[in-house]
């Protein structure tokens, strides 16, 4: 795919405020009609440049009020050491994000849970548990000032 031009920019920036448009309300908004405008998503999608739809749920509804950042310090950097990190990190459902750092920790992940108890126990009983992490430090959120998915275009 070619540069982006305007109505792609346009198209990206409407499907990050709300995913769920169909092609006719997305064409509306961008100033196409429906055929060009579902042919560039669909032009989009194929480059990569729309990874995948999601639902943004409510934490607070699910009864998930806890959130931390979790800093990391691995044991050694040998190849399985990172491998099975890596490997807990994708199957963990606690685990929002997770980033490989410079600085004095090697990841930092943002954790979820439904209560303190439950931070703990994926800390102490999974975490740790797993064998290759050397020290975390965590810093519980107190309250969320912003929380956003959507790129500056």
């Amino acid at each position: 795919m070619k540069e982006l031009d305007s109505h792609d920019l346009l198209i990206l920036q409407a499907l990050q405020k709300n995913s769920n448009l169909n092609t006719q309300e997305l064409a509306d908004q961008v100033n196409l009609s429906k055929t060009p405008c579902w042919r560039r998503v669909r032009k989009l999608e194929e480059a990569g440049y729309i990874k995948k739809y999601v639902a943004l749920l409510d934490q607070q509804k699910l009864d998930l009020s806890v959130m931390a950042y979790v800093q990391v310090s691995m044991l050694d950097h040998d190849l399985n050491t990172l491998r099975k990190f890596d490997e807990f990190v994708e199957l963990s459902p606690y685990i929002l994000d997770c980033n490989s750092t410079a600085g004095n920790f090697d990841y930092v992940m943002k954790v979820i849970a439904k209560d303190i108890v439950e931070l703990e126990n994926f800390l102490m009983r999974e975490l740790l548990h797993l064998g290759v992490v050397q020290s975390t430090n965590t810093n519980l959120i107190l309250r969320q000032k912003k929380s956003t998915t959507q790129l500056p275009l």
